[in-house]
C-alpha cells in the first residue's frame, strides 16, 4: 500500500533533536540546509529529507543515514540501489509532505492563498478554467488549487519536469470523481485530501490502491534515528 506521511515544521523540537535530524543528510545535504537564509526554509529541506529516508528505511529495511539518492534528467529524485522503492516530496507553508511506493508516485501539497486567476487563464488547459471561473467566487480560488496539486501531482509522478505542458492534459472533476484527459497512454489514479481548511493535497500513483496517510512528529522522527543508534 502507498503511504503519505506529513509534518508540521511549526512543531518544536529540541536543538539536540533537530542535530539528529541534521546528522542523517549527507554532507552536502547539510551544506545546502544551513545556506538557506530563513529558517522556514532550512526546516522544510530539513523535515523533507528526513520524512523520506524514514519512510524509505522502514520499507527496505535499511538504516537512515545509507540511503542515498540520486536524480533523473528532468531532477525528479529517487532511491539509488532499490528497484521497489519510489518516493516524492512537496511542502508548502507549515506543512511537508512525502508520499512512498513500490512504483512511481508524484504528490503535492499547496497551501491555499490568494492567487490571480489569470495564471490558470496563461498555463492551465482552457476546460479547467472554464470550470474555475463559472463557480462562485468564493469557490474559484480553491477550485484552482484543486487542479493545480492534481496537475503536479501527475508531472511529478511521470517524472518530466516542466517538460510536459501544464494544459497539454486537463482534469474533469465531479464530486469525488477524478478523471484525467491526456495523450499518455498508461493508467493512474488519483487521491485528493483536505488538511485543516486551507491546503490542497493530492498523490498519483499506478494502482487503484488506497493510500495509508497520517501525520508523524519530528519527536518520533528523531527518536526513530536515535533507535537506530
Amino acid at each position: 500500500m502507498a503511504e503519505l506521511y506529513y509534518i508540521d515544521i511549526e512543531e518544536e523540537i529540541s536543538a539536540e533533536g533537530y542535530q539528529t535530524l541534521l546528522g542523517i543528510c549527507a554532507s552536502d545535504k547539510r551544506e545546502a540546509i544551513n545556506k538557506y537564509r530563513y529558517e522556514a526554509d532550512r526546516k522544510r529541506t530539513l523535515y523533507g529529507e528526513a520524512l523520506a529516508r524514514f519512510m524509505i528505511a522502514k520499507q527496505a529495511g535499511v538504516r537512515m543515514k545509507d540511503i542515498e539518492f540520486g536524480r533523473n534528467p528532468y531532477g525528479k529524485p529517487y532511491v539509488k540501489d532499490q528497484n521497489e522503492v519510489f518516493y516524492n516530496i512537496s511542502h508548502s507553508g507549515k506543512y511537508v509532505v512525502c508520499g512512498l511506493d513500490i512504483e512511481d508516485i508524484g504528490v503535492d501539497i499547496e497551501e491555499i492563498r490568494e492567487i490571480d486567476l489569470d495564471i490558470a487563464k496563461r498555463f492551465f488547459h482552457v476546460k479547467e478554467y472554464a470550470d474555475i471561473v463559472s463557480r462562485e467566487i468564493s469557490e474559484q480560488i480553491p477550485r484552482l488549487y484543486d487542479f493545480w496539486t492534481l496537475k503536479e501531482s501527475y508531472i511529478k509522478y511521470l517524472g518530466v519536469g516542466l517538460s510536459k505542458p501544464l494544459d497539454s492534459f486537463y482534469f474533469i472533476l465531479n464530486g469525488q470523481s477524478i478523471h484525467l484527459c491526456s495523450k499518455e497512454d498508461h493508467a493512474v489514479y488519483f487521491h485528493r485530501y483536505l488538511i485543516q481548511d486551507n491546503y490542497r493535497l493530492a498523490a498519483c500513483i499506478s494502482r487503484p490502491d488506497p493510500i495509508n496517510m497520517e501525520k508523524i512528529s519530528l519527536h518520533d522522527l528523531a527518536a526513530y534515528i536515535d533507535g537506530e543508534s
